[in-house]
C-alpha cells in the first residue's frame, strides 16, 4: 500500500527532469487545486496566492498585528500635509532574471495591481502622481490625505502588491503573465513547471532577506530549502496518505471527516488554522440569467440554509465553524446582524414565491461542481437538492477547482462559457475590512466576479475611506451590509476554521491567514 501511495502521490512531481539527491532538502506541498498561473494579480485565486508568494516580494508586508512593516522598501518620508510619500527601495534588491530592482518597476507594478484590486483602485483614485525619481526611489503625491497608503501596499491577501519587472507589468491586469518573474526567496523553475502537475520552485542565492525576525508577511524570509514543489493531488485521501508516509510536507486543508486519518500518528498532525479562517460564499453572477432578476437572487437567499452546508463539510465538529451572515466578518469590527433574515432562515415557499413574482421560466441554475477540494464538492451536493426544492431547474457541470478560478473571470452567457453561481471563500484579513470586502464595492463592470452594481454602495465604500472616528464607519458598514443582502452580490455560507496538515519534523511555520513556507525548516 505504501508503494502505491507513493506512485500515485509523487507522479506528478517524476514529471519533472530531475529530483535533488537528497529528500530532506526538498518541501513538497499539497495546496487547495492545481498552480494553473503564478501571476497574483491576474486572479484573486488562493492556491495562486499562496504559490506566488514563495517568489515574489513586496514593498510593505503586514505584521501580526497587523500593521505595514517595511519589507523591499527601507523606509517611507511623509510629507508634514500628508500629501507626499517618498519611498526609498532598501539595497540588494534583485530579480530572478540577475536585473536589479528598480523604483520604475515599482511604480508599473502599483500600476498594475491598481488597475484591478478594489483597495488598490481607492488608492490611485487618491494620487495625483506616482512616479520613480531615480533607482531607489519613488514619489506618491496625493490629492487630499488619506491614512491608508502603507496598508494597501503591504495588503496580505488577493490581490497582493506583488512587484515584477516592468516589461512584465505592462502586461493588462486581465492577462496572466506566462512566466513571471520575481525577488522573492524562492525562484520558479519553469522548465519544471507542468500545470495539473507539479510546479517547482528552487532556493535564490541573490535573495537578501531583512534583519528583522519573522512576523506575519513582514520581516526576515530565509529559504531553508533548496526546492520547494507544489505538487497536484486531486485526491485528498491519497494526499493525507502521502503526507503521513513522509512523501509530502504539508496540505493545505484536511477535511473534518479525515482528520481521524491523524489518529495515533506520529509522522504528521492536522492543526487548527484559527488566523486562516474562511468566511464561505455563494458567489452570483448578476449579469445572466436566472440571476440577473434581484427577485430571483432574494429566492436564493431563502433557498438555502447554512445548517445543511456546515453539517455536510464539517460534520459534529462544532470548533471548526460558526453560523454566521456578517458581511464583514462575526467577531470582526464590524460585524453586525443588520438584514440577515433571509440569509439565515431558509424557507423554501417563499423562495418559490418570489420566483413566481419574478416570473422565472425555468432557466437552469448551471452548477459548475467541484470535486478535487473536499469542502467544495459537499456544499455542491447539498446545494442541488436544496434550489430543486424551492423550484429552481439545475444543471451540474463536473469540475475542478482550476477550471471554476479561470471560468468565472468570463461574463459570457453560460451556453458560451459563462457562468451562474460558484463557492469560495474569503479570510477575515479580506472580508473584516470594508475596504478590503470584495463583495460590498458596487463597481459594476470593475467589480469582482459577479459584477454587482449599486451607486449607492459605491458612494458608502468612498464614505468609509475618508470617515473620521469609529462610530461614522460603524454606521457606514452597517449601511453597506443592508445594502449588500438586498442586491445579493454572494449568499453567506457561515465561517469555517480549517485544518491545515503538517510533517512533525517541520518548524518554523509562519502563524498567519496566509501560509507561508519561508523560515520553515526540517529538524532531526
Amino acid at each position: 500500500m505504501r508503494h502505491l501511495i507513493r506512485r500515485v502521490a509523487l507522479a506528478a512531481a517524476l514529471l519533472a527532469p530531475a529530483m535533488p539527491a537528497l529528500a530532506q532538502e526538498t518541501l513538497r506541498l499539497r495546496m487547495n487545486g492545481d498552480v494553473n498561473t503564478l501571476d497574483p494579480i491576474s486572479t484573486t485565486n488562493f492556491t495562486v496566492r499562496n504559490a506566488a508568494y514563495l517568489m515574489f516580494d513586496t514593498l510593505y508586508a503586514m505584521d501580526e498585528t497587523y500593521q505595514p512593516q517595511p519589507q523591499m522598501a527601507e523606509g517611507t518620508e511623509i510629507s508634514e500635509d500628508g500629501l507626499t510619500y517618498t519611498i526609498t527601495l532598501r539595497d540588494g534588491l534583485m530579480f530572478h532574471d540577475g536585473s536589479p530592482v528598480t523604483a520604475a518597476d515599482a511604480v508599473a507594478s502599483l500600476e498594475r495591481w491598481g488597475s484591478v484590486d478594489g483597495l488598490g483602485q481607492t488608492l490611485f483614485s487618491k494620487m495625483e502622481s506616482i512616479e520613480a525619481t531615480d533607482d531607489r526611489t519613488l514619489v506618491i503625491q496625493l490629492a487630499e490625505p488619506w491614512g491608508l497608503v502603507l496598508d494597501a501596499l503591504g495588503k496580505i491577501s488577493s490581490n497582493v502588491p506583488v512587484i515584477m519587472p516592468a516589461e512584465q507589468a505592462a502586461t493588462p491586469a486581465s492577462e496572466a503573465v506566462q512566466e513571471p518573474i520575481g525577488s522573492g526567496p524562492y525562484r520558479l523553475v519553469p522548465e519544471e513547471w507542468v500545470p495539473g502537475s507539479v510546479v517547482v520552485f528552487e532556493k535564490f542565492e541573490d535573495y537578501v532577506p531583512r534583519d528583522e525576525p519573522p512576523s506575519m508577511a513582514a520581516g526576515g524570509k530565509i529559504a531553508h530549502f533548496d526546492r520547494v514543489e507544489a505538487i497536484y493531488i486531486p485526491d485528498t485521501a491519497t494526499a493525507i496518505n502521502a503526507l503521513i508516509a513522509g512523501e509530502i510536507d504539508w496540505i493545505e486543508e484536511v477535511p473534518a471527516d479525515m482528520l481521524r486519518y491523524f489518529d495515533g500518528v506520529d509522522t504528521a498532525e492536522a492543526v487548527a488554522a484559527r488566523q486562516s479562517g474562511n468566511s464561505m460564499q455563494l458567489v452570483v453572477n448578476h449579469l445572466n440569467p436566472p440571476f440577473d432578476d434581484p427577485l430571483v437572487r432574494q429566492a436564493l437567499q431563502l433557498a438555502v440554509s447554512q445548517d445543511d452546508f456546515l453539517l455536510a463539510a464539517y460534520g459534529d465538529g462544532e470548533d471548526r465553524y460558526l453560523k454566521c451572515a456578517a458581511v464583514f466578518f462575526c467577531n470582526g469590527p464590524y460585524a453586525t446582524d443588520v438584514n440577515t433574515d433571509r440569509v439565515l432562515e431558509r424557507d423554501p415557499e417563499a423562495a418559490q414565491a418570489l420566483l413566481d413574482e419574478a416570473g422565472y421560466d425555468g432557466t437552469p441554475v448551471m452548477l459548475m461542481h467541484v470535486s478535487d477540494i473536499p469542502t467544495h464538492d459537499a456544499y455542491y451536493a447539498v446545494l442541488k437538492p436544496m434550489l430543486e426544492e424551492a423550484g429552481f431547474t439545475v444543471e451540474v457541470q463536473p469540475s475542478d477547482w482550476a477550471t471554476v478560478a479561470t471560468r468565472r473571470a468570463s461574463k459570457e452567457p453560460v451556453a458560451d462559457g459563462g457562468w451562474n453561481v460558484f463557492f469560495t471563500g474569503w479570510g477575515f484579513v479580506d472580508q473584516s475590512n470594508p475596504m478590503t470586502n470584495v463583495y460590498v464595492s458596487g463597481a459594476c463592470d470593475d467589480a469582482w466576479f459577479g459584477w454587482a452594481c449599486s451607486d449607492e454602495l459605491q458612494q458608502l465604500r468612498e464614505d468609509f475611506a475618508v470617515a473620521e472616528t469609529e462610530e461614522e464607519r460603524m454606521a457606514l458598514a452597517e449601511e453597506m451590509q443592508r445594502l449588500t443582502h438586498d442586491l445579493v452580490s454572494y449568499v453567506p455560507l457561515g465561517q469555517a476554521f480549517p485544518s491545515v496538515g503538517i510533517a512533525t519534523d517541520l518548524e518554523g511555520y509562519i502563524e498567519s491567514p496566509v501560509p507561508f513556507f519561508w523560515n520553515l525548516q526540517r529538524v532531526e
